[in-house]
């Protein structure tokens, strides 16, 4: 099995409220079509989730009753992202289907409690491809809190433990600094839990020294434990999602769990 998440950075654009970016996520539609075999895919959500959801401090839980609309306009916001993705990858021969976070899992505190994998091997089974993605969900202990695509995959992957999972970013990988402020950045390679390490202490020099994706490296070395090969891939390069797919060499970097 394949998991792919498909950054909300790549499929939209994240500086402007709720802006598709549909020829590129059509694109990736194309080579997420190239695959062999069964495939679970996550979107993140990008511009139709993170401005607003920011703004009103969603991220916090209930700390106001103001705070309410806002969690039905980010969660339909969310829907029309994930109608748009949907309706990109089955014209492009992906046979997707919808899955909420909160159809299959449980929040208390802004974290997983419960995982039921049963919707998602009901979509495997009739040879479907299961399609989840970052959303505002209830939570038993803050009232609401933001389950992200990077959480859903981790509980993912250690039920499904998958052969491949790929990151769809908007850089190459992970570098040693910032790529899109320093022309010398170096791109790693592989990445482990000690390289981690010193990529967050430059951070606590350096504010978002590996243009913020270390951030999700402890997630992703999380992940790592439970797959054969956690990769990531700049999804804005055409052609680098299918070669990772097929297994041929790939411009990316591979996080591995020691």
């Amino acid at each position: 099995m394949i998991v792919v998440k498909l950054g909300g950075s790549v499929i939209t654009d994240k500086s402007k409220l709720r802006t598709f970016r549909r020829a590129t996520c059509a694109r990736l539609g194309r080579e997420l079509a190239s695959a062999q075999e069964q495939m679970i895919v996550v979107h993140g959500a990008g511009s139709f989730g993170h401005i607003e959801a920011k703004r009103h401090e969603l991220h916090k839980g209930y700390k106001r009753s103001s705070q309410i609309e806002h969690v039905a306009a980010v969660q339909r916001d969310v829907r029309e992202l994930n109608l748009k993705v949907l309706g990109t990858l089955i014209d492009k021969g992906v046979r997707a289907v919808s899955v909420p976070p909160a159809t299959s899992a449980k929040f208390t505190d802004g974290r997983i409690s419960e995982f039921d994998p049963a919707p998602f091997i009901t979509l495997l089974d009739l040879r479907l491809t299961p399609v989840s993605f970052g959303d505002v969900v209830p939570d038993r202990t803050m009232g609401f809190s933001i389950c992200s695509g990077d959480l859903i995959i981790e509980a993912i992957a250690s039920e499904f433990e998958p052969r491949l999972v790929v990151f769809c970013a908007d850089v190459d990988g992970v570098f040693d600094s910032d790529p899109k402020v320093d022309k010398g950045a170096m791109l790693l390679s592989t990445v482990d839990r000690k390289t981690a390490s010193g990529l967050r202490a430059s951070a606590s020099r350096r504010p978002d020294v590996t243009g913020s994706i270390h951030g999700k490296l402890e997630r992703m070395l999380a992940i790592a434990q439970h797959c054969e090969k956690c990769m990531i891939v700049n999804g804005n390069v055409p052609g680098r999602l299918q070669r990772a797919l097929s297994g041929r060499e790939v411009v990316s970097t591979v996080v591995v769990p020691g």
